[in-house]
């Protein structure tokens, strides 16, 4: 997978959420395009805050461990 691959898939419109399927075997989901932030070999995914007192979590995703890029909802026509 590269930042490209990931790149058109934040572009898309209308966004359509996916999940990254790791080599790990860890799944990451993108629910918000604007949660993403590309790095030169990598990604940084935002999570939301689960409690407003505090500030959400993130990952960072190498882009050589990401397996595959599932989406999880279709745009209706």
């Amino acid at each position: 997978m590269t930042s490209e691959d990931i790149r058109a898939e934040l572009e898309r419109q209308p966004f359509i959420p996916f999940r990254l399927h790791m080599v790990s075997g860890k799944t990451l989901d993108v629910t918000v395009a604007t949660s993403v932030a590309l790095l030169q070999n990598a990604m940084c995914i935002l999570e939301p805050p689960v409690d407003v007192a505090r500030e959400g979590d993130y990952n960072v995703a190498s882009m050589r461990n990401i397996e595959r890029l599932e989406r999880l909802h279709k745009p209706r026509d």
